[in-house]
Formats: C-alpha cells, structure tokens, sequence
C-alpha cells in the first residue's frame, strides 16, 4: 500500500444486509448516530482497524453522519466508488467485481483503490486496472450470500502468490479461521459477524 496511508489488516464490514443497521435507511439522525456509534464501539473492540461502509444507497446525508462518527474513532475508512463521495476523511474507494472501472487520470497518494473478485481472472483484471487492493471471496460459506460455496484457503494462497496487490480474505471470516486467511497469504482480512459480537 502507499506510504501515506495506514495499512489496513482487519476490515469491519458495515452494511443494511447484516440486519441490525437497518435502520439507517431512515430520516432520524439521532437515530443514525446512535445505531453506528453502538456498532463501531462494538467493531473495534474486537479489533477491527478499519470500516467498509457498504452501503450502494445511501444518501449523501446519511453518508456524512456515518462518517463523522466512525472517523472520530480513528478507523480506516472505505467506501463504494460508485456513491462519488468526497471527503479527506475517506482512505479508500471501492469497486464491485462487475463494476466499470474509471480511475481519476492523477490518482492520490492518499486515497487507495480496490475492487471485489471472486476468481484468479478478475483478480489479473484488477492488476491491469491498476488497482491497490482486492477483496478476494468467498474464502469459507457465509449466511451474507448462502449461495455462493467458499472457494478456500488453496485458492486464497494461489491470490495472494499471483499479484502484487494486497489480498484480503472475505467471506465466512471469523475468530476461529481469519489466521488461517493470513498464514496463507492474505494481506489483511474483511468481515461482517467476527466484528459485531
């Protein structure tokens, strides 16, 4: 990763799908404020140096109260590119797997670029894009997506040896099995439940 910004190693998921932050689709602010205050405290207490707000949505509004109170804890944070938000609070854009890629022409040595793969061919794709960082998915069986099988560990190994991006491990990551993600390679991991008990 670039020098100017903090390396990430332990990604908190923060979305609508995992239920309990429903209710940010709303118009209370308080309320927003409330709901992502719980959930940050609970995130970095189990360890968590950094936030991906997955949110597709989200209004600029409730982006800004979510921000300001997740970066007041010192947390990473990452957002979807497609929301064109703005703001030096911001460490990271994010790309989904099928989604367009349009780098800035000069990019920031303060803002990094990822992208979601879920195979070794989107993952030479994003090299060639010139993107910083992977999530790499599903690695176990999640309840997020009960469709998809976990493609393991030997497949996360031959990601991780086959770029010079940094890999994170997503999908099913938990306590028991994210050291396992890094002893095979990964650079990192990101996770929804191991960061919200």
């Amino acid at each position: 990763m670039k020098e100017t910004i903090k390396p990430f190693k332990k990604i908190a998921i923060f979305d609508i799908l995992s239920g309990e932050n429903s209710e940010i689709i709303c118009s209370d602010k308080s309320k927003i404020a409330a709901q992502v205050t719980k959930w940050v405290n609970r995130a970095i207490s189990n360890g968590a140096d950094s936030c991906y707000i997955r949110l597709y949505e989200a209004n600029r509004e409730n982006i800004d109260i979510i921000i300001e109170n997740l970066s007041y804890k010192g947390l990473q944070i990452i957002l979807p590119f497609s929301l064109n938000y703005k703001s030096s609070l911001v460490s990271a854009f994010h790309f989904r797997e099928k989604d367009q890629i349009k780098m800035p022409e000069a990019k920031s040595n303060s803002i990094l670029f990822g992208k979601s793969c879920h195979s070794l061919k989107s993952l030479k794709e994003a090299e060639d894009e010139g993107l910083d960082y992977v999530f790499f998915s599903p690695i176990f069986a999640t309840p997020t997506h009960p469709e998809a099988k976990g493609i393991g560990l030997d497949m996360l190994t031959k990601a991780c040896k086959s770029t010079q991006m940094k890999v994170f491990a997503l999908g099913g990551i938990n306590e028991n099995n994210y050291q396992k993600c890094l002893d095979a390679g990964a650079s990192g991991i990101a996770a929804i439940s191991m960061f919200k008990k």
